[in-house]
């Protein structure tokens, strides 16, 4: 009878320390094993709606004390207008540095959600990080607030080819080609298009 009640109090200590072990064990092998398919961070849409219900929380606080309004006015050349953005965000992109950039890029699309340039950017930048989803909803942005351009179809053409919608791919291109027809660099990406 002892000896029993001495096995079951074994039993129930190796499992109550099992138990508190258990999900240190398990933290270990998730780092060792290879990242899952899931989204690293929001989708283009989302970021920039962030932005821009930052920049309207930050139009309706309250009203500050005269100093206070006297004291944050930046000088003429230190305010940021949506093209000291642009500029910024090309910087950012010439030098390598996509994050900045795309922060840039956010920020103006912030304060005019309707300038084609700013989308097409993002998506530029998008398609150098290999994140094609987010590329493709920025060109169609870019595309639909401004389609008389050749350019925009073929990005849009573009991003959906990376990411094997073909039929999309192969709509946007023959709308770039339409527009420009004489332009290599469309007739090359239709080729390869229905390589595929």
């Amino acid at each position: 009878m002892i000896l029993e009640i001495l096995i079951i109090a074994a039993i129930i200590g190796m499992f109550i320390i099992l138990a508190r072990r258990l999900p240190d064990a398990l933290k270990g092998e998730q780092g060792s094993l290879p990242p899952q398919n899931t989204p690293a961070r929001p989708d283009f849409f989302t970021r920039a709606r962030i932005w821009w219900k930052t920049a309207k929380r930050e139009q309706l606080r309250p009203a500050k004390s005269p100093v206070a309004v006297a004291q944050s006015v930046k000088a003429p050349s230190e305010v940021l207008t949506e093209d000291v953005l642009l500029r910024e965000g090309d910087t950012y992109m010439q030098e390598g540095k996509l994050k900045e950039a795309e922060r840039a890029f956010l920020r103006a699309v912030a304060k005019n959600p309707k300038n084609p340039k700013l989308y097409n950017r993002l998506g530029a930048i998008y398609l150098k990080q290999r994140n094609y989803s987010d590329a493709l909803q920025a060109f169609e942005a870019a595309r639909d607030l401004d389609s008389s351009k050749a350019s925009r179809h073929y990005n849009v053409a573009l991003a959906a080819w990376q990411m094997t919608n073909l039929s999309k791919a192969r709509h946007s291109i023959a709308q770039a080609i339409s527009l420009d027809p004489v332009s290599a660099k469309y007739q090359e990406l239709k080729q390869q298009i229905e390589a595929k």
